[in-house]
């Protein structure tokens, strides 16, 4: 199963980036994660063996990209 998500975080897109890449170089047990920086944008791709994997990744990348844009714009 495999899930592709553009996130559109401003001028803070590098630096959330380089902070989910450091997350997706973990190893995750049943999942693949890329993370790509493009302009304004993030871009996280996730292979997963099965749904339930896939969906958990999805939750995790969106909620860590939340926390960092939230860090960013208050820190």
């Amino acid at each position: 199963m495999k899930a592709q998500v553009s996130l559109k975080m401003g001028t803070n897109s590098k630096h959330i980036a380089r902070a989910l890449m450091d997350e997706a170089k973990d190893k995750l047990p049943k999942v693949d994660v890329e993370v790509i920086p493009a302009g304004e944008k993030v871009k996280i791709e996730i292979e997963a063996e099965d749904f339930t994997s896939l969906r958990a990744a999805l939750n995790s990348f969106l909620g860590w990209a939340y926390c960092a844009e939230g860090v960013l714009d208050n820190g």
